[in-house]
């Protein structure tokens, strides 16, 4: 299965009036989700499946993306992906989605970085994803250990990076 780890786009802050599952994205952050959904659709398979947070950023983010992806994309939301979600149920729920071939998830940091450090069996430490940003894995459900192999890391804005160690220097033991 290709895996893509999106972070939400840029949003507005949170304040005393707009609660933080209401936060919308910015004029920028809409530039940025619809750029990067180009620079998927050019680099490689596109997402038939597409499962969001339900938090009005990330959903948002993931409309944008799902405009550019396979006519058949399908969005869901999953409480699996609200911040604080456990990452292992997360995991278990994606290695069960065997038969999408192509899945896309949209969601926020820093549960989006611990899915890609562990899933990378990189369980000494987090990888941290910028807003906007995109990494694609390639995921073996029936691994245990590493069950995904680094493909790519997108940035708004930036070239695509398809070496591990130049896309998360700071990252490195």
């Amino acid at each position: 299965m290709i895996l893509y780890i999106m972070r939400h786009a840029e949003a507005v802050e949170g304040s005393d009036t707009l609660q933080d599952e209401w936060r919308y994205l910015t004029e920028k952050g809409r530039v940025a989700a619809k750029k990067m959904s180009s620079s998927i659709a050019r680099y490689g398979p596109k997402p038939r499946l597409t499962i969001t947070s339900p938090l009005t950023r990330a959903v948002q983010t993931a409309e944008i993306m799902a405009e550019k992806a396979c006519r058949r994309n399908v969005v869901v939301t999953s409480e699996l992906l609200l911040p604080g979600a456990d990452i292992g149920t997360l995991v278990t729920h994606l290695k069960g989605c065997g038969n999408s071939k192509r899945v896309l998830l949209v969601g926020h940091e820093p549960q989006l970085g611990s899915l890609v450090a562990s899933l990378l069996g990189r369980e000494d430490g987090e990888v941290s994803l910028k807003k906007g940003a995109c990494v694609t894995l390639k995921l073996d459900p029936d691994a245990a250990d590493k069950p995904a192999a680094f493909l790519c890391y997108l940035v708004p804005g930036k070239k695509r990076t398809t070496s591990f160690k130049k896309a998360f220097p700071q990252e490195q033991p």
